[in-house]
This record gives C-alpha cells, sequence and structure tokens, in this order.
C-alpha cells in the first residue's frame, strides 16, 4: 500500500507540475541577466513554454548600442571587468551569447511596446533576431495562465 501511495503522489505532483515561465526583465544589469537567462534556457530544456517580457530598464539587454554598456548593479559590489572575468572563470558565454541561444532554443523573448514608445525605440533599434514586440495585455495574459509561474526581474 505504501507504494502504490507514493506512486499516487508522483503522478498527482506531476499532473500538476506547471508547463510554462513567464518573466518579466526590468533591469539592464548583468546580475539581472544572467539569472534571467540562465532560468529561461533551463525551463525551455526541460521541455517548458518560455516567454520573457523586457520593458524599461530590461530594454537595455535588447538594443543595439545599448547592450555593450551592460553591468553590475551596485548590490554586487564588483566593477564591470571584475564581473566579466568572474563569468569568464566560471565557463559561462556572454549575455549576448546566452540571447542568442535563448532564442534558438525556442524561448519567446518580446520587448516592451509602450517602453519602447516612451524610450523612442524602435523595431530596428533592437539587437537580435526573432525578437517579438507586445504589450502589458499580452504579458497579462501569460502571467495569469494557471499553467505558468510568473517571475519579476
Amino acid at each position: 500500500m505504501e507504494g502504490a501511495q507514493i506512486q499516487q503522489t508522483a503522478s498527482t505532483q506531476e499532473a500538476r507540475k506547471k508547463n510554462k515561465l513567464v518573466m518579466v526583465v526590468s533591469k539592464g544589469t548583468m546580475d539581472t541577466a544572467y539569472p534571467a537567462l540562465i532560468m529561461a534556457t533551463t525551463a525551455v530544456s526541460q521541455g517548458m513554454e518560455v516567454f520573457m517580457y523586457f520593458t524599461f530598464g530590461g530594454m537595455k539587454l535588447l538594443t543595439k548600442g545599448q547592450t555593450e554598456t551592460v553591468a553590475p548593479s551596485h548590490d554586487l559590489g564588483m566593477t564591470k571587468e571584475q564581473m566579466i572575468g568572474l563569468i569568464s572563470k566560471g565557463g559561462m558565454p556572454s549575455i549576448e551569447q546566452m540571447m542568442n541561444m535563448a532564442i534558438d532554443a525556442g524561448v519567446h523573448v518580446f520587448a516592451c511596446s509602450p517602453t519602447m514608445n516612451l524610450f523612442g525605440t524602435t523595431k530596428e533599434n533592437l539587437a537580435y533576431k526573432g525578437l517579438e514586440i507586445c504589450g502589458a495585455a499580452t504579458f497579462l495574459d501569460w502571467a495569469t495562465d494557471p499553467d505558468a509561474v510568473t517571475l519579476f526581474l
């Protein structure tokens, strides 16, 4: 009987497992970009559908000419050079490489249209192929899906 209960519990947990990851990326720092991209690529490799919604400061990670200026937040107490050294020592790819890996793996990457309008960003200003543009209403559709885990970074 005990084995049957364990099997039933595992089946119930599997049935309740979320199959979507929805992330809001609102900061344009290295220590926001890496965790978001690591979670996105891990989730998509595990078969989850992944949506990344970049808004406000997060748009810096998607915009040509700004991706090169991305630095760690002051909270880390590191310079950009120190963070790059740490990332290199740890064998991590660059943010640009991670973003391309995520897009190539099937992560849905969206730029926030109201933020683009606010800052005068056009589709031609976006740094990566395969990016899409949407507004808050579309994000809310994803975020309120009962099969989604929603994270704000």
